[in-house]
């Protein structure tokens, strides 16, 4: 048992060495991470979190409890209690049309002593983005993420906007990938996707490792289930580089088949009520040595709407199955993967990504002219350490 174990732990270390001498080009440059609140700049490996001081000309610093904050980032914040001002943060962007990973982190963790986590408003360009309720998260941090096409600006405008006896807004960490790959291939142009859930079914959470370059978009992938009518397998899959979407190895490596029934039953808890446009994608890693006259065959089903049927492929490979557009309407949406009849196997899954299409109703926070000048005076302040260099 002793050497098994030991063939495995030297399989997965080929394997990650493998990922990074594939991946040890990847262009970060187009990235912002931003440590809302810190005075500090400072590396994640190869990863720079910036203050926010050259972002955002308004709001107050503020570290949370000591000892409370799970990751840096989220140990420090920056509050707004001035409702008179337009507070924002303008972050550069590239200046061709391109699709980002925008994300933004909160954790109230008390910081003000009054016990009352806030609600308010977040925008992106002057469009609502979604009303941060802090006390949902029952004290826990948590980000809202949006798959967003730039509009070429060179620039992102980020507001926190206060409603009528909301409390005081606040963040902790403004995250902006440029995704020169072209991923999620079914998305439509010049629209918006709000991440609903992310996960790694069959393993822990998963984020960017600048040592590994196992996730190479800085995604995160939260924890799989860990419901005790699910099995965990973990096996070796090949040709992580080609599965569409590029997703961890450490995701493909484990998947969940159900102990007894014949059926896999996921709940994802959706923003709105109100029916709407979902993306859903899967990953189907088959971790079995199937013998020539066994079948793994899945039939999918999302809130009772037939999706067709998925065959496993062959031991160590995935199959990734796209479904867009489905509509759904919350709270709760369920998602189904039955045994076929054809099939001799139970289903299998070892990720999933649910995305919803944005509303495209446009609500303006302020002037487009205010956030020209606060980008070019942002702008500006970047470049001086360059030209010192320059100078020097």
């Amino acid at each position: 048992m002793v050497k098994v174990g030991w063939i495995y732990l030297a399989f997965l270390a080929l394997q990650l060495l493998r990922s990074y001498s594939q991946n040890k080009n990847l262009d970060i440059s187009g990235w912002k991470s931003i440590d809302c609140g810190s005075t500090v700049t400072r590396w994640e490996g190869m990863l720079k979190w910036d203050v926010d001081l050259n972002y955002t000309q308004t709001g107050s610093n503020k570290v949370v409890q000591n000892g409370t904050a799970s990751r840096e980032e989220l140990s420090t914040l920056r509050f707004f209690p001035n409702n008179t001002q337009e507070n924002c943060y303008i972050v550069p962007a590239e200046t061709q049309i391109i699709r980002y990973i925008i994300r933004a982190g909160f954790y109230y963790a008390n910081y003000d002593g009054l016990s009352s986590p806030p609600t308010f408003n977040l925008f992106i360009n002057d469009v609502k983005w979604t009303t941060i309720n802090t006390s949902k998260k029952n004290g826990e941090p948590f980000y809202e993420e949006i798959m967003y096409e730039n509009n070429g600006s060179g620039f992102f405008k980020i507001c926190l906007v206060q409603i009528k006896d909301g409390g005081v807004p606040f963040i902790n960490s403004i995250e902006a990938v440029v995704l020169w790959d072209k991923l999620y291939s079914q998305m439509e142009n010049n629209a918006t996707y709000n991440l609903v859930t992310r996960t790694n079914l069959g393993g822990d959470e998963i984020r960017f490792d600048p040592l590994k370059f196992d996730e190479m978009y800085n995604r995160i992938w939260s924890k799989g289930v860990s419901q005790s009518n699910f099995t965990r397998l973990i096996g070796f899959t090949d040709g992580v580089a080609t599965v569409e979407n590029y997703p961890p190895y450490l995701v493909l490596m484990d998947s969940v088949q159900p102990t007894s029934a014949d059926a896999i039953t996921l709940t994802v808890d959706l923003p709105q009520s109100t029916p709407q446009s979902a993306y859903f994608v899967f990953y189907i890693t088959e971790l079995v040595d199937k013998n020539i006259n066994e079948r793994r065959i899945m039939k999918l089903a999302i809130d009772g709407q037939d999706q067709g049927t998925v065959e496993a492929p062959s031991n160590g490979e995935t199959t990734v199955i796209t479904k867009y557009p489905v509509i759904v309407s919350g709270p709760t949406i369920h998602i189904t993967l039955t045994r076929s009849e054809e099939s001799s196997l139970p289903p299998m899954i070892a990720g999933m990504e649910v995305f919803t299409k944005w509303d495209t109703v446009v609500n303006h926070t302020g002037s487009s002219s205010a956030a020209a000048g606060l980008y070019e005076s942002v702008a500006f302040s970047l470049m001086i350490p360059f030209a010192f260099l320059l100078v020097a």
